[in-house]
């Protein structure tokens, strides 16, 4: 067996999801693809993969190698590299970011990072994942807020404020909030998480503490975004990242409300997997995301 062959085969369709689309990748027929597949798995003593007449996904022992898989043929490329300098880095990075901060900073900036890194692929996953810490499968992630205890490398990239913001329209018919308390009279755009489905109270301060305030509710989202166009369109007051609203408030479209007292400073992190952080090409993608875009924020 051509254990790296094989390796590719296996990535090719965990990435992909399918065999037909994996030999379409590596440019071999899908029934080669399937022998390679069997063949890794035959030597494993493991099955990889679920599959089924509509779709294929990894099994819990696929998921695990899975890592361990691409870290191989990443060393082999490295390897490959070394004895050809002039070639440039190259590899996939793994990136996992809030949907609202991909698409406001990193995706304008891939042009740059292309430039610079043109044999690098930068897979970017943009979703808003709630409170959850999830990052299985990722290279780098970026999160803002307080992160819990991690083997992760841990990279502060500055602080933001969480914000409260409505429409010049909004204010004008219902008025401004003169504090937290006055919340209670006005309609709140919510972020909506697996965790509280129903939307997550808003944190504020108050008296030099921090407090949880739950507005009546006019909609809910489980998208950064989604929150940010609500309340640019005038259905509520929103909270949100203030790293996200510079331009909306400077233009004139967003008020920002209640005392800047009462908006909390929260961190906003970038952190890398401990079995990835030293391989040259995610090494390029962390120095391009910490160096070469202004995220718009705070000194930590």
């Amino acid at each position: 067996m051509d254990r790296l062959a094989a390796m590719q085969a296996f990535l090719a369709v965990a990435e992909t999801g399918s065999f037909t689309r994996a030999a379409l990748r590596l440019r071999i027929s899908t029934p080669m693809v399937t022998l390679h597949v069997r063949r890794l798995e035959e030597h494993l003593g493991a099955r990889l993969f679920n599959r089924s007449t509509r779709r294929v996904g990894l099994t819990v022992e696929g998921r695990h190698y899975l890592g361990y898989a691409q870290a191989a043929l990443d060393a082999v490329a490295t390897a490959d590299m070394a004895l050809r300098p002039g070639a440039g880095m190259t590899g996939r990075v793994r990136v996992d970011a809030p949907a609202s901060m991909g698409q406001a900073f990193i995706v304008p900036a891939l042009a740059e990072f292309q430039r610079l890194h043109p044999r690098i692929i930068l897979d970017l996953t943009l979703g808003d994942r709630g409170t959850s810490f999830s990052v299985e499968g990722f290279d780098l992630v970026i999160r803002a807020g307080e992160m819990p205890p991690t083997d992760w490398t841990m990279v502060t990239l500055g602080t933001t404020r969480l914000i409260c913001l409505a429409s010049p329209d909004y204010v004008a018919r219902h008025g401004q909030p003169e504090d937290a308390d006055n919340l209670a009279r006005h309609r709140a755009i919510l972020y909506a998480s697996v965790e509280a489905p129903g939307g997550n109270p808003w944190r504020l301060r108050q008296g030099g503490r921090s407090i949880r305030v739950r507005p009546p509710t006019a909609f809910t989202f489980n998208d950064g975004a989604a929150i940010l166009s609500a309340t640019l369109a005038g259905l509520g007051i929103g909270q949100t990242l203030e790293m996200l609203t510079h331009d909306h408030v400077d233009a004139g479209r967003l008020i920002p409300l209640l005392s800047e007292e009462s908006w909390p400073r929260v961190p906003v992190v970038l952190m890398g997997a401990p079995d990835r952080i030293a391989l040259p090409h995610v090494q390029a993608a962390l120095a391009f995301l910490t160096d070469r875009i202004d995220w718009r924020l705070a000194p930590a």
